[in-house]
């Protein structure tokens, strides 16, 4: 008699994919912050494309907005009340690059 087990995908974040998303942060920040007011659809849609390998357990649509005035930005990035989404959007957070945390606040929302 054979048996055959499905290993179910463990419900973790890739870390690698998020220093990633936080290097091309930094280092595209100025083309960031001119896209935010100019072309904002598109740089939405490339930063989804970043996120997404991130959470590759989650299915649905990550949700995130960004803010830039007077020098200062805000990137929240919304959990969803997932519980997964919620610890894992928490490890992003903590990644973010002390050069970017000079001129950037993540926030972590329902």
């Amino acid at each position: 008699m054979k048996f055959r087990f499905q290993l179910t995908k463990k419900k973790e974040m890739n870390l690698n994919a998020a220093k990633d998303f936080w290097q091309w942060f930094e280092e595209n920040e100025k083309s960031i912050i001119k896209r935010y007011k100019t072309d904002g659809r598109r740089l939405v849609f490339e930063i989804d494309q970043k996120l997404q390998p991130i959470f590759p357990y989650y299915k649905g649509e990550l949700e995130f907005q960004l803010g830039f005035n007077e020098g200062r930005g805000e990137f929240f990035f919304f959990h969803l009340k997932n519980k997964h989404l919620m610890r894992d959007g928490d490890t992003l957070g903590t990644l973010m690059p002390e050069a970017v945390k000079q001129r950037w606040r993540y926030i972590l929302s329902e």
